[in-house]
């Protein structure tokens, strides 16, 4: 653990516990141990501090969702409960945090520095919400799911004559089959991991947070409208029948 890590946990704590407004440099300094010019060097001010703050948890998200797609014994339902534990973790932690701290969104342009690194957040927390969406639609094939999904969502989409989300989905199973294939070509982790980050590069200059949530929306929405094909397969027979009836 790094001095750099282990001062970021103690802020983020500091942060949660006073405020972002009642914290003071020197209460930093204070409970990390740094001098004056150390505490300059290595973050020049709060504000880059508490930003950072914010980017060690969309590195976080980062190797949660690629530590997803290394594992080979992972069954798609535990992906979709690690997905959804993680977004809730982060989603409670971030707004609490920028609640207790007075940086949201109705005065966050009082904090640019802060802005920018919260809508990367933002953008990481997106990205949690299509990969529960990729493992639904593409790998809970075993238990019948994935056509019945995919041919609903794309009527949902034909309702709605959004041909940028046709576009969308299209473009993300192709992103989605390249994250496959990283981890399933013989590559050294670290080769692995550059190529993982080109993905990444990639996904984000194609589609923003506001496209992938809506195609993510989207699909919730045909989930909430069809919830037996969601249950389906973890139900009775008996149940089943009852149902479909």
């Amino acid at each position: 653990m790094n001095n750099t890590y282990t001062v970021v946990q103690r802020a983020k704590l500091l942060f949660f516990e006073k405020g972002y407004d009642a914290v003071t440099e020197q209460d930093i300094m204070q409970i990390c141990g740094l001098n004056e010019k150390e505490f300059t060097n290595q973050f020049k001010d709060k504000d880059h501090l508490f930003c950072l703050i914010l980017d060690t948890m969309c590195q976080d998200i980062d190797h949660l969702i690629f530590t997803n797609y290394t594992d080979p014994y992972l069954i798609p339902e535990q992906k979709i409960i690690n997905y959804m534990q993680s977004y809730m973790q982060y989603v409670d932690m971030v707004y609490t945090h920028l609640h207790q701290s007075h940086v949201g969104k109705e005065n966050v342009l009082d904090h640019p520095t802060i802005h920018h690194a919260y809508q990367r957040l933002e953008y990481s927390l997106s990205s949690v919400l299509l990969e529960m969406m990729n493992t639904v639609l593409y790998e809970l094939d075993d238990i019948n799911l994935l056509q019945w999904n995919k041919d609903h969502l794309n009527q949902q989409i034909q309702q709605s004559n959004h041909v940028l989300l046709f576009q969308a989905l299209d473009i993300q199973q192709s992103l989605y089959n390249s994250k496959i294939s990283v981890h399933t070509d013989q590559l050294t982790l670290e080769m692995k991991r550059v190529k993982w980050r080109e993905i990444m590069q990639t996904e984000q200059a194609i589609m923003n947070s506001q496209d992938r949530c809506i195609l993510v929306k989207t699909l919730l929405h045909c989930i909430e409208q069809h919830p037996i094909v969601m249950l389906d397969s973890f139900a009775g027979t008996e149940q089943r029948s009852y149902e479909m009836h």
